[in-house]
């Protein structure tokens, strides 16, 4: 057993659990990134959550589930400093994407255990850094620390690496509450229940109940090529939600006060489809205003569900004609990171981005011909695995 005193630092985190070796080839193995976050926290003097370093290892090697045949082998990357999930960005991703890579031909799959506030954008980001990603990257987390006696972190983390050994979905996805949704598709959405993550507007990979239901037949195709991480990302974006009776003059004078190396896209949240206040010259002139200094603005829906249509009304139509780019039925995290990621593939061209905004590159958003019922039968070609089993 693993204790916090054999912990071996490194410069960029802590490796444990180096007694595991690789002989078996039978039984499947998985890399735990833990980065931080409420799964691996407990109280401090004042009675506030805090991460304790070693902590969540201590626990995973205590678990006796961790220790059963049909299992797989682990190890355990520890980051240090542990990482609030409100802190991370573009340089903590490239980190994890980094770890991953590095131990990408070592494992059958990998659990990335960070906090839940932005692990949309970190998933979603991922995806689009990992490309022709062969193996299952399972993003998860908890709302209640490990330590309490009523907790989710438990169950998350071990169906998790259920799911990462097992799973043989190629993608990035979130696991929470029993349920597989592909990261580029998932949001936070509740922040005291513990189905705190939904899929909108894609279904889910797998669900876990008495069987696992895999629905292979959503999931991405196994790529043809090797594994390509890119880690230039920019983040020269702002997101902005519209809100009844704003004052255009705020983003007036964001566009007309900023130069584009400082500001390359705007990623304006609108009403409904795409909707906007039609009596709104100055949002009209702000847009334009941009466009004019290569600023690139782009259109999401406020709604949870549901897809960016333009064309439905009069004004959607107006933001067309002055160049406003509709994101479909991408998240705004998804969108947020697929810009930060075409930015940095196209470096800092904004006309790159265009051209490749709203083509579908990891499933993030649906191609219109595919939005029918047969694209989303879930039953379709559904297998299923008992836990009782092997995995």
């Amino acid at each position: 057993m693993t204790t916090t005193s054999d912990i071996a630092s490194i410069a960029d985190g802590t490796v444990i659990d180096p007694h595991m070796t690789m002989d078996d080839q039978e039984q499947k193995s998985v890399l735990i990134i833990y980065t931080g976050g409420t799964m691996g926290m407990k109280p401090d003097e004042n009675g506030s959550l805090a991460p304790v370093p070693g902590y969540l290892v201590q626990v995973l090697n205590e678990m006796p589930e961790m220790h059963r045949p049909e299992m797989p082998k682990y190890d355990i990357i520890e980051y240090n400093p542990l990482i609030d999930s409100s802190s991370m960005g573009p340089a903590e991703w490239v980190k994890i994407a980094t770890d991953i890579q590095t131990h990408y031909l070592a494992y059958d799959g990998f659990v990335v255990c960070m906090g839940t506030d932005t692990m949309g954008y970190a998933a979603s980001a991922l995806s689009f850094m990992l490309e022709n990603l062969g193996k299952p990257v399972i993003f998860t987390g908890s709302l209640i620390p490990q330590y309490e006696v009523y907790s989710d972190a438990r169950r998350n983390l071990l169906v998790s690496i259920i799911y990462a050994m097992s799973c043989d979905i190629p993608e990035v996805c979130i696991c929470f509450n029993d349920n597989l949704m592909r990261g580029n598709r998932s949001k936070k959405v509740n922040s005291v229940g513990m189905a705190a993550f939904e899929s909108p507007n894609y279904p889910q990979l797998a669900v876990l109940g008495t069987v696992i239901r895999y629905r292979h037949h959503l999931a991405l195709k196994p790529p043809k090529s090797s594994l390509r991480v890119h880690k230039k990302l920019c983040g020269d974006a702002v997101v902005i939600k519209l809100a009844p009776g704003f004052n255009d003059e705020v983003l007036f004078s964001l566009v007309r006060h900023t130069e584009k190396k400082f500001l390359k896209a705007i990623v304006l949240e609108l009403y409904g489809t795409g909707n906007g206040p039609s009596n709104k010259q100055g949002l009209l002139d702000a847009i334009s205003c941009a466009q004019g200094k290569g600023i690139m603005v782009v259109g999401v829906s406020q709604c949870v569900k549901g897809s960016v249509s333009l064309d439905s009304y009069a004004l959607g139509r107006e933001f067309m004609r002055r160049g406003v780019i509709p994101c479909e039925d991408m998240t705004t995290e998804a969108c947020v990171t697929k810009i930060a990621y075409l930015l940095g593939r196209g470096n800092n061209d904004v006309e790159y981005v265009r051209k490749f905004l709203t083509i579908d590159l990891r499933g993030e958003l649906t191609p219109r011909e595919k939005a029918g019922s047969k694209f989303f039968d879930v039953t379709k070609n559904e297998s299923k695995s008992r836990l009782s089993s092997r995995l």
